[in-house]
């Protein structure tokens, strides 16, 4: 080749810079050996020579890039101009000839891309900023490309990413690289660039070219597949619906097209088994040959996979880790039990990334801190939570395996206490460890349960005076008003004050569970056919527990607001969802509603999500349930259940319970059951109220991250007013340190994830392996199966609520059936004849506000919302768990 444009593979290392990152990355590729396409490369010298031949000193890119800002109309002219630049003799001779070379090798059209020598760098990608021509088919084509290629350095969206990343200088070099006709084309991440796990590639496919997935025209196939077993861990169907193809060379027509994919195509996954394995092989060379992490571009074309792009990917990673491990094929993962029904309800559906990065780093050490207070060593590498499809999910057969080391322990006792299933699977499964280390640790770990137990209050009551002066101090603040440092300073604020928390709330939920096994035990051996109910009825009734008071508040606001006609008119005059306290009349409604907002103004549906609004924020829930009691008093339809008097009732029935077991007891044990009694009461009182605490915490994550977006938007519009919710905890920490981070590109790839995520069924609530690529139909049956939250029998018509907008076309009386039902939901609570929820536990927080309100209530019944429908009537037997279809609505 000549001596400016040279062939792809021939570019040296020493000499690759200067035609930019693209380039000197397949570069490197075709070097090693790996699969790239005919190619070859223009120097970032071609353009500056032009530009400084036919530009003004002051429109070339250097001198532009001092200035702070440039007017989009001048900017425009220059581009313009450089679209316009006659390319002289030589360099067209030098083009031509490169150009029939990769004809001569089989070439008959071409890709044109853009390679900044500011691009694709270890701390920045610059991607989307420049342009691509796919299929070039003529020589004016090609050059046309070029031109427009340089021409994408001149806009303000480059220009302002290059000075925030201290750029003082820029080049554009260009790859004409031979077309590839794609078939299956995609993306290739040598680690999850989400959860920032190393141990997984992820590989994203469509039909055709890959600008489809690009531009957000098909939702791609996902896959997940393991490093160490090379399994797959998760699989993804994507809507494709349509694919972008090659075009039928005509001057002056489109390149491209696009085309239906075949109905048949749609619902299968585009990639074999192979052309996984291949694709995972490659990453692996990939990622080992650059030492870091890597995106890669690739399509597989005439049975041959082609590596047509490859850029560092510069989220934070631990690809070592994974390498490690001292034994990486520990557990078959085709084996592994994931489930989320308890973790489910804290956090149900799709997270987001800056939730994911939050709960997973939390819920990971809260774990093993849990089980280290149990006297159970963990493995370093063992894999606790996991995330599939956006949902978190908890891994039921490394918590079981954990906890094999226990003594008595069995994996039954503990998934009936979490609403788990596929007990006697893990109990086959599981090879218990060795007990022991957990022997040898004993006396330390009895000493310290003995010490935590006697002075858990007192460590509450510690930790509670720290927590309220901290919060208090977070929420004075202003971010506004803070400087970048400042703002990733308050975040580790917010971070610390976290796992202060998360440290205090475990210790707790710990001491819970084992206290409850124990109960569970000596209710076994004295009310065996009761165990259940009295068990139930034992835990109720306790009057002051945290997570009930919003409802049982907002029931006597109900009240105070009917004594006030005009109040009462000015609720009941429009929509929930347009009503806000500050609008109310003055008045001790009014009063009450802004003092319940600052009491509870933190809580809210779907709390544990950090993007979810708060009722401070959106009170639509709150108004909706106001509006039901007004509407009910006014209609003189018998009133809903006092609060006061369901606690009453609740009361006598754990009165009852308590007095059956000790009729049972010899009298030297029954002061000690009821000490143990107590002691699960008092510990079910102080997690319900930590889990308050937790939740604010998360609010004052929202606080940081809506002044984060506020930030990035004001510098790059593209990302959106939410952008920070995209994010990781490392990533907005590091936008904030380093102002010259450009995060819009990522923000709007993992937007379309997370819609991508929300518009797929929910996988199954516990599943072996991985998902089906599949929904699952919900089963054809009247009776759905479920577990006891609360007592009583009650038939009705349902209401299946989705969002706290749906609260507004409740009906006092109605069933509610929900995915989950948190505490957000617990205004509702009072108004409903009973409660079903898919998700959930006899321990769970919903389970828990149900029995002290006496709401029958079945909980965990895995497909409510997908059997039942508005409108249909169905006869509730809480205490059997069971939900009866008595009558289905008309199907629309």
């Amino acid at each position: 080749m000549p001596r400016e444009i040279r062939r792809i593979e021939t570019l040296v290392p020493r000499r690759a810079a200067q035609y930019g990152g693209k380039a000197r990355h397949l570069a490197q590729l075709a070097r090693a050996g790996f699969p790239v396409p005919a190619a070859f490369a223009i120097p970032a010298t071609v353009a500056d020579e032009l530009f400084e031949e036919r530009l003004a000193p002051e429109d070339r890119p250097n001198a532009l890039l001092a200035r702070e800002v440039v007017s989009e109309e001048r900017l425009a002219g220059i581009r313009a101009r450089v679209r316009e630049l006659e390319l002289g003799a030589s360099l067209v001779r030098e083009l031509r000839d490169g150009l029939d070379r990769l004809r001569k090798e089989g070439s008959t059209s071409f890709a044109v891309r853009s390679s900044s020598t500011r691009e694709d760098g270890a701390d920045a990608s610059a991607a989307g900023l420049h342009h691509t021509h796919l299929h070039c088919v003529s020589d004016d084509e090609v050059f046309d490309a070029i031109r427009d290629c340089w021409a994408s350095l001149f806009t303000e969206r480059a220009l302002t990413y290059l000075r925030r990343h201290g750029a003082q200088e820029a080049g554009m070099g260009v790859v004409v690289q031979a077309m590839v006709a794609a078939e299956v084309s995609g993306v290739a991440f040598t680690a999850n660039p989400l959860t920032g796990d190393g141990g997984e590639i992820v590989i994203t496919a469509a039909y055709g070219l890959g600008t489809s997935v690009a531009d957000g025209r098909v939702s791609p196939d996902t896959i997940r597949v393991d490093k160490a077993t090379r399994g797959p861990r998760d699989r993804v169907i994507g809507e494709k619906s349509t694919r972008v193809v090659l075009a039928s060379a005509s001057a002056g027509g489109p390149r491209t097209v696009e085309e239906p994919v075949p109905p048949s195509l749609r619902n299968e996954l585009c990639l074999d088994a192979a052309q996984v394995d291949t694709l995972t092989s490659l990453a692996l060379r990939v990622e080992q040959s650059f030492g870091q992490p890597q995106d890669l571009e690739w399509a597989f074309a005439g049975g041959q996979v082609f590596m047509l792009q490859a850029r560092p990917i510069t989220t934070p990673v631990d690809i070592e880790s994974w390498r490690k491990r001292a034994d990486v094929a520990r557990v078959d993962r085709a084996r592994i039990v994931w489930s989320n029904v308890n973790v489910g309800e804290a956090l149900p559906g799709v997270a987001t990334p800056l939730t994911w990065s939050i709960l997973s780093s939390f819920s990971e050490l809260g774990f093993r801190r849990a089980f280290g207070s149990l006297g159970c060593s963990v493995p370093r590498d063992a894999e606790l939570v996991g995330e599939f499809r956006g949902r978190i999910y908890l891994n039921l057969t490394e918590f079981m395996s954990i906890l094999s080391q226990v003594p008595g322990l069995r994996p039954k006792t503990l998934l009936a206490l979490g609403g788990g299933g596929m007990g006697d699977r893990l109990e086959a499964d599981i090879v218990p460890r060795s007990r022991a280390a957990f022997f040898a640790r004993l006396p330390i770990t009895a000493a310290r349960y003995a010490r935590e137990n006697y002075n858990v209050t007192e460590r509450v009551r510690a930790f509670e005076s720290f927590y309220e002066a901290e919060r208090r101090r977070i929420e004075a603040v202003n971010p506004a008003l803070l400087s970048p440092a400042s703002m990733a300073a308050l975040l580790r604020d917010v971070e610390h004050l976290l796992d202060e928390a998360g440290a205090v709330m475990l210790t707790v939920y710990g001491n819970l569970l084992a206290s409850v096994v124990l109960l569970q035990g000596v209710l076994a051996l004295v009310v065996s056919e009761q165990a259940d109910s009295v068990q139930r009825d034992l835990l109720g009734g306790l009057a002051d527990v945290d997570s009930a008071a919003p409802g049982v508040t907002l029931y006597h606001i109900a009240e105070s607001s009917a004594r006030e006609p005009a109040v009462r008119a000015a609720i009941l005059a429009q929509p929930a969802t347009e009503l806000r306290v500050a609008s109310l009349p003055d008045g001790p409604t009014r009063r009450s509603l802004q003092r319940f907002i600052e009491a509870y103004g933190h809580r809210g549906t779907r709390e544990a999500e950090v993007a979810a609004p708060r009722w401070a924020e959106d009170p639509t829930l709150l108004f909706a349930t106001l509006q039901i009691y007004l509407r009910q008093a006014a209609s003189g339809a018998p009133r809903a259940a006092n609060p006061v008097q369901m606690a009453e009732r609740q009361r006598k029935a754990r009165e009852a319970a308590l007095a059956l077991v000790s009729e049972r007891l010899p009298l030297p044990a029954r002061t000690a059951v009821r000490h143990l009694l107590a002691l699960v009461q008092r510990f079910m009182r102080l997690r319900e109220r930590l889990r308050s605490h937790v939740t604010a915490v998360l609010g004052l994550y929202r606080h940081v991250a809506l002044d984060t977006s506020r930030r990035i938007e004001s510098v790059e519009p593209a990302a959106g007013s939410d952008a920070a919710f995209y994010l990781t905890l490392d990533e907005i920490d590091a936008f904030l340190r380093d102002g010259n981070e450009s995060v819009a590109e990522r923000v709007q790839r993992r937007r379309r994830r997370v819609e991508r995520d929300r518009a797929l069924p929910d996988p199954p609530d516990t599943f072996v392996g991985y998902p089906p690529p599949v929904s699952i139909e919900a089963p054809d049956t009247d009776t759905l199966v479920g577990l006891s939250a609360c007592a009583g029998d009650v038939s009705g018509l349902v209401r299946v609520l989705e969002s706290p907008a749906d609260a507004a076309d409740f009906q006092a009386g109605e069933i509610l059936v929900s995915a989950c039902a948190d505490v957000g939901w617990s205004p509702l609570f009072l108004v409903a004849s009973a409660v079903v929820t898919d998700l959930g536990g006899p321990l769970s927080h919903a389970a828990i506000v149900l029995r002290e309100y006496g709401v029958p209530s079945v909980v965990n019944v895995k497909s409510g919302t997908r059997l039942l429908r508005t409108g249909d009537r169905v006869r509730v037997d809480g205490g059997a768990g069971r939900v009866h279809i008595l009558e289905r609505a008309p199907r629309g």
